[in-house]
Order: C-alpha cells, then sequence, then structure tokens
C-alpha cells in the first residue's frame, strides 16, 4: 500500500523506525515520500538516511502516482489534502496515526512476550527431559499420583522392572498398585493397601513386596510410599519408589547363616571360647566358658572381669589380655587359674579380633581345661614312682631283715648272759637299748613289706560301725590313749559297705594313731561313718585338734617317706592307708584346716553297688 506522509515531525520519525524495523503488524505500508517545509525536521533527517524521497512541497508528494493512502500529521493541512484527494485514496489524521503507534507498540510487545514464552517453555522442556533422563537412571522405579489416585508420571525403572507402562497401571478400579499383592483375577490379597493407608494416616509407609508368583524381574523390592503436601498441609502427590533388594536378601540370609553357624560352633564347642571388646565387657560366652566359673553366659554378658570375679582372678585375666592386645598377636600358653578355691589348669590361646578396617576390636580367648590330664600325668608319675619304690622297698626289706635278725638275737643272747652273771651290770641297760632299736629297725622293714607286698583283700559286706568299735577296743586299753576322748559319729544304718574288714582296719589303726601323735596323746578325736552326698560311696573319717599339716606338704602326704613328724615318723603309714583304699575301688582325701586339726575321710563303694556290679558279671 502506497502510502505518502504530510508532516515530518517527532510522529513522523516514530512511523518511519517502525517501518523501517518491520514493527507495523496492523498492515502493510509502503511509504514513498515525505513532505516538510523545514528540511531538518528529524523525520526528514530519518527519511533521507532511509532513502526515502522528500519534499517542500505538499504537492509534490500528493502528485506522486497510485497512491492509495496519505497520512496527515500535520492538521493544518488536513482540509486542503481532503479537496486535492480523489475517494479512492485513504486519508489517516495524526489522530488515527498515534492510534496506530500505539497499536504497534502493543503487538511488539505481545510478540516479544511470545517469543520470549517460546524460548521459555524450550527452555522447560530441556529441563524436562533432563530431569526426565536423571529420574530414569535412578535404580527406583518411581510412580506419582494425585491426590485421586491417578498416575501423573512414572520412569522407565518401572517398565525395566515389572514391564509395565504407566497406561497399564490404571485398571476398572482406578490405580492397580503393581507392589501390592493380587490374586490371578486381580483382586488385591492384601487386607489394606499401603496407598490406602497413606491416605488416612498422612505418614509415610515402607515395605518390603514378595512377588512370589513371578510377575516381575525380581522377587523382593523395598517399597516406600510418600505424601507430598501443599501449603494447607492437604495430600497433592503421592510418590511410590521401588527398589530390588534380590541380593540384599541374599546377603541378608548368608550373614544370618554366617552367624548361626558361629553361634552353632561356640554353643557346641568342647572348648571355652569368649570374646570381649577393648574395654573387657564380654561379649560372647558359651556355656563351657561359663560354667567354669560356675555361672551361666547372661551373668557375664556386658560385663568385665572387674565386675565379676574376685581381684586377684580379675587381675589375672586382664594382665593377660592387655599382653595380647599390647602385642597384637596370637598368643598361647598353659596357665594354672585359682577359681572358687580350686586349681585349674588351662591351655588357652588368645588372638586379637580386627574389624574391616584392619582395627583391633577386642580379643577372643579358647580355652582347654587341662586339669583331668595334669591329674592323670601326676597319677600316672606317682604310680611309676610308687611301683619302683615298691620295688626298691622290697629289696632293702630283705637284704636288712637277715642281718637284723642275728643282730636282735645275739643281742638277747648277750642280756641274757649278763642278767645271769649280774643282774645289776649296767651293760644290761645297754643291751636294752640295742634291742629297743633293733625292734623299731624290724618295724620299719615290716612296713616296707607291707608297703611292698600289699596283696588283694578278701571282700565282703561290712560294716564301718563294726570296723571303728573294734580299732577303739584296741587302742583304749593302750596307755598312750589314756588322756584321749573318742567322739563317734556313726550313721544309724551300719555304713554297709564292700571291703576287708582287716585291710580296713589297719586303714582306721593308721589314721588314728596318726591323729594321736598329732595331739601329743591329748585332746579329741573324732571318728565318723556315713554316705556321701551323691550316694555312691560310704564314708569313715578322723578327725582331731592337732595343729593341722603343713600346706607344703598336702600335694604329697600320701607319698612314701613324706611325713609331718619330723625324725619321729617313717613316711609309711599314709602310703599304705592310700594303697589299701585305692584297691579297694576308694579314695582318701585330706580336709585340711591349719591350727584347728585334720581330717581325713576314706569313702568306698556302696554294698548295693558292688553287689549289682557283681551280678552283672
Amino acid at each position: 500500500m502506497k502510502t505518502a506522509i504530510i508532516g515530518g515531525g517527532n510522529l513522523c520519525r516514530i512511523i518511519l523506525e517502525l517501518w523501517a524495523h518491520k514493527r507495523l503488524h496492523c498492515f502493510t505500508v509502503d511509504i514513498v515520500c515525505i513532505a516538510e517545509s523545514a528540511p531538518n525536521a528529524s523525520g526528514v533527517l530519518l527519511a533521507r538516511e532511509l532513502g526515502v524521497p522528500t519534499y517542500t512541497d505538499m504537492d509534490a508528494a500528493l502528485d506522486q502516482p497510485d497512491l492509495d493512502m496519505v497520512i496527515v500529521l500535520d492538521k493544518t493541512r488536513l482540509p486542503e489534502v481532503k479537496e486535492r484527494l480523489s475517494p479512492e485514496v485513504r486519508i489517516m489524521d495524526r489522530k488515527m496515526a498515534q492510534v496506530f503507534r500505539d497499536m504497534s507498540d502493543i503487538a511488539c510487545e505481545l510478540q516479544e512476550e511470545l517469543a520470549l514464552r517460546d524460548e521459555l517453555d524450550d527452555q522447560m522442556q530441556a529441563e524436562h527431559d533432563k530431569l526426565q533422563k536423571c529420574f530414569d537412571s535412578l535404580p527406583d522405579a518411581i510412580i506419582v499420583l494425585d491426590q485421586d489416585l491417578q498416575v501423573r508420571w512414572a520412569n522407565a525403572r518401572l517398565r525395566e522392572y515389572t514391564g509395565l507402562t504407566p497406561e497399564d497401571l490404571v485398571g476398572e478400579g482406578g490405580y492397580r498398585d503393581p507392589f501390592c499383592r493380587r490374586d490371578a483375577e486381580g483382586r488385591r490379597l492384601d487386607i489394606r493397601c499401603s496407598l490406602e493407608e497413606v491416605c488416612v494416616t498422612a505418614s509415610p509407609v515402607q515395605l518390603i513386596f514378595m512377588d512370589l508368583d513371578g510377575k516381575t524381574n525380581h522377587t523382593y523390592y523395598r517399597v516406600i510410599i510418600t505424601p507430598i503436601f501443599d501449603d494447607d498441609g492437604e495430600i497433592v502427590h503421592i510418590v511410590e519408589t521401588a527398589r530390588p533388594i534380590d541380593e540384599m536378601v541374599v546377603q541378608a540370609r548368608e550373614v544370618k547363616e554366617s552367624e548361626q553357624l558361629f553361634r552353632h560352633f561356640v554353643e557346641n564347642a568342647h572348648d571355652m571360647i569368649t570374646m570381649k571388646d577393648n574395654e573387657g565387657r564380654y561379649l560372647v560366652i558359651n556355656d563351657q566358658a561359663a560354667a567354669l566359673f560356675g555361672m551361666n553366659p547372661m551373668d557375664l554378658i556386658g560385663r568385665t572381669d572387674e565386675e565379676i570375679f574376685d581381684p586377684h582372678l580379675a587381675g589375672v585375666l586382664t594382665k593377660q589380655d592387655q599382653q595380647v592386645l599390647t602385642k597384637n598377636e596370637f598368643v598361647r600358653r598353659q596357665e594354672a587359674l585359682n577359681i572358687g578355691g580350686k586349681s585349674r589348669h588351662l591351655d588357652t590361646a588368645r588372638f586379637p579380633l580386627f574389624n574391616y578396617r584392619g582395627d583391633v576390636t577386642g580379643i577372643c580367648s579358647i580355652s582347654r581345661d587341662m586339669s583331668e590330664e595334669k591329674w592323670l600325668q601326676k597319677a600316672l608319675i606317682r604310680s611309676e614312682r610308687m611301683a619302683a619304690i615298691g620295688k626298691l622297698a622290697a629289696s632293702v626289706a630283705h637284704e636288712i631283715n637277715n642281718p637284723l635278725t642275728g643282730v636282735l638275737s645275739f643281742a638277747e643272747e648277750l642280756k641274757q648272759d649278763a642278767l645271769e652273771q649280774d643282774p645289776n651290770d649296767p651293760v644290761i641297760a645297754d643291751y636294752d637299748f640295742l634291742i629297743h632299736e633293733a625292734m623299731r629297725c624290724r618295724e620299719i622293714v615290716s612296713h616296707l613289706l607291707d608297703f611292698a607286698r600289699l596283696g588283694v583283700g578278701r571282700y565282703v559286706t561290712s560294716s564301718l560301725n563294726t570296723v571303728v568299735k573294734r580299732c577303739l577296743s584296741l587302742l583304749q586299753k593302750q596307755a598312750a590313749f589314756q588322756d584321749i576322748d573318742f567322739i563317734l559319729e556313726l550313721n544309724g544304718d551300719h555304713a554297709l559297705g564292700n571291703f576287708d574288714p582287716n585291710q580296713m582296719e589297719q586303714v582306721l589303726l593308721n589314721l588314728i594313731i596318726n591323729a594321736a601323735e598329732a595331739m601329743e596323746n591329748q585332746g579329741a578325736i573324732t571318728l565318723g561313718t556315713g554316705v556321701s552326698e551323691d550316694g555312691v560311696q560310704v564314708e569313715v573319717w578322723v578327725q582331731d585338734q592337732g595343729p593341722g599339716v603343713d600346706p607344703a606338704l598336702i600335694d604329697t602326704i600320701f607319698e612314701p617317706f613324706v611325713t609331718s613328724k619330723g625324725h619321729k615318723g617313717n613316711g609309711f603309714g599314709l602310703s599304705v592307708v592310700q594303697n589299701i583304699v585305692s584297691q579297694h575301688g576308694g579314695t582318701v582325701s585330706l580336709e585340711n584346716a591349719p591350727g584347728s586339726g585334720a581330717r581325713f575321710i576314706v569313702r568306698l563303694p556302696l554294698e548295693k553297688r558292688r553287689a549289682r556290679d557283681e551280678q552283672k558279671c
């Protein structure tokens, strides 16, 4: 549309700028000339820059051929323009031009806003695509629902794990939760769906979903359902995430099986096993280790040695643990512990425990009770020693007995000759001393022979009460026992056992004589009989009021040549006692209280037990 502009002021300049930048969106114009009498008007200057012809005479502009429209910006020229132009040429006055300009500005702004919106849409789409890729790369399947439980969004993991698309999650009854158990017809098996629980409680729910029907690519999922709230606290979205945990379940089972295997090993091991932390608190202890201390495992768990045992035992155990932790290496040693007044010999291995970083977290000890083995070793050594001593005793006794008999015979003959010549001869006293010492030597030889040639007794059912009374009838008439009181504590059932009465009489006589000599033949001796606490043995005991046995001699008191009487004893009495009792299948023990006397207890098999054994044979 060919257009001429009458007036070259500021409004003309604005129209030219819009035209030059193609921002006249309302209609298309082709400005062919400008008419302005002032040659330096702003519109004229711009027209020259744009190459638009300018005229100082209005008629020259109106004479342009094929004009379609004239824009009259100088209102004083409007009547003249209307007279000159034909009706086919459109005329736009200044007001209309201003409206035209304003509409163009608005259109321009709208176009700019639309361009900005398109740019923002592109950015949002790019961000959406980026976010989608991020969510698709997550290991969890993610489903976003609105407050009406309609699927709004889901990531690619959902299809990877379940083979389902968001469209597949919509059924006749609404949302079909792929992580809610259903039967073959699609009916929900769970009494209450987790989604419903989230809607009711407005709190997150976490569960383990087991796909036992194999409808998904995995068997176990950890499912978390979380509500999203608006500013008013109303649920606007629900996010459901599911992650496969098959490997975690397998690992958990392996850990549990390892724990069970470890527990089974610890609880059924014959050795004593304990584990402590760095502070010495018991973390693990099996029944065998707890039984060593006369306790149950739960009595020790979480406690230290200082909290459980006496200071001495606790100090020993703590010191040994610290040595291992200091050296940070395996240590094995033979150790003796005094537990409950009894000495226990242990073969113990200790070693530090480490975590995955290699830091020491505690100490483990594995011990084996060697007390019985130690006792058997000592018993074997003692048995071999006793056998050797027995052979030596028999040899010595035979070698001494013959010349001793000759010495005693000649001494008695010399004494008899002296008595016949002079009854008051002082040499008779010397002969008496010689005869007395020779008789004492013969007594020692007799003990040696008894020790070396102790024969098998004649076992019959007998009463220990009877043996005790016979011994008293023999001793009470002797002068050495005149200042001794005998206290009897005899069992009313006659204390029946299976033994040789004569040999048992020899045992009691030895024990009673030892008791009298320990009290220097003054005081009281208690004799008692009864049945052992376990009911399988009959007992007889002898208790004196003497000074007791020296603790240094307790372990060897029953061995030959060991005596607490100094030069007055020969050390064979208790050895003979133990040999006789051992041949009867019994035991002899000492309960010692220094300063308050000693108590020797002899235990023999019960008569009824021996009878049953004979019937089995």
